[in-house]
C-alpha cells in the first residue's frame, strides 16, 4: 500500500503498529519510506538491513511433494527452532528443484521445534503454481522490514532504508529510501560521486569502489557539497521504492 505522509510525520516513531510494514510512504518534496520496525535503538542518518538471516532455515530445506493449488509447503527445518510468527509475512522460495523460481509469503504459523517438521502456510490466493517434489528444496526469510538492524560492515542483509530520525528499541518508524537525506560519511565526497554502504564504518556510506569489490550496494550519489570524513552529507538516495 502506499501512504502520503504529512512533511514531518516521515520522522514519527510508535510503539503501536499503523500501517503494513513494507508499506511504501511518499512526501510532497518526492522521498519515500518504507515502514519498519527496529530491533534496537538506531541514529538518525544511519543505514538499517534487513534482519540476518537464519543459516538452518535459509537454503536447502528437506521439503515434501506439494501439488498444483496445495496452500502449505512442509519443510525440515536445521537445528534452529522457530517461535510462532517468526516468519509471517516472510516468504519461502524454492531454490532447487521442480518448481524452483516460486515465491510465496508465509501466513500466521505456530512455533517449530528445531529439525522439526513446519508446514509453512502461504497466503498466494491459488497457492503452489509448479508442482514441488520430494526433490525440491526450499528457503524461509523473515520479512525484511521487521526488526531491522544497523547495517554492518559485512553483509548480511539487504539495505531496508536509513533513519530519518533517533529510532527507540521495538519501533515502528519510516525508513527512507530515496530523495534527499542526511547520512553519515565514512571518507571525503565530492558532488555527484555515488556512495555505496561503508565496508569499515557500521551504518555509514562511503564513495563507491567499482574496482571488483565483491560487496557493492550503492544507495545514491552525493548531492551537496563535499564533505568530509564523519560528517553528515546530503544525498540523493535511489533505492528502489
Amino acid at each position: 500500500m502506499q501512504v502520503r505522509i504529512n512533511l514531518g510525520n516521515e520522522k514519527k516513531q510508535t510503539v503501536n503498529q499503523e500501517h503494513n510494514l513494507g508499506d511504501i510512504g511518499y512526501t510532497q518534496d518526492g522521498r519515500w519510506f518504507r515502514y519498519c520496525f527496529s530491533d534496537g535503538a538506531i541514529t538518525a542518518g544511519k543505514l538499517v538491513q534487513q534482519v540476518p538471516n537464519i543459516a538452518a532455515h535459509d537454503n536447502d530445506l528437506v521439503t515434501a511433494a506439494a501439488a498444483i493449488g496445495a496452500t502449505t509447503i512442509t519443510v525440515t527445518l536445521g537445528a534452529t527452532a522457530i517461535v510462532k510468527d517468526e516468519y509471517k509475512d516472510g516468504y519461502l522460495y524454492v531454490n532447487d528443484g521442480p518448481g524452483e523460481g516460486q515465491m510465496f509469503i508465509i501466513g500466521a504459523h505456530p512455533a517449530v521445534a528445531a529439525s522439526g517438521s513446519f508446514a509453512v502456510p502461504i497466503v498466494d490466493e491459488d497457492g503452489v503454481r509448479t508442482a514441488l517434489t520430494a526433490t525440491s528444496e526450499c528457503g524461509l526469510m523473515k520479512n525484511p522490514w521487521k526488526d531491522v538492524v544497523v547495517a554492518p560492515t559485512t553483509h548480511t542483509g539487504a539495505l531496508a532504508g536509513a533513519t530519518p530520525v533517533d529510532v527507540s528499541d521495538n519501533r515502528y518508524f519510516w525508513a527512507q529510501r530515496g530523495g534527499l537525506a542526511a547520512l553519515l560519511l565514512d571518507g571525503t565526497t565530492v558532488i555527484g560521486q555515488q556512495v555505496a554502504r561503508s565496508d569499515a564504518v557500521a551504518g555509514a556510506v562511503e564513495p563507491a569502489d567499482f574496482a571488483g569489490t565483491a560487496e557493492l550496494e550503492l544507495v545514491g550519489h552525493v548531492a551537496l557539497i563535499a564533505n568530509a570524513n564523519t560528517d553528515y552529507g546530503l544525498i540523493m538516495m535511489a533505492l528502489s521504492p
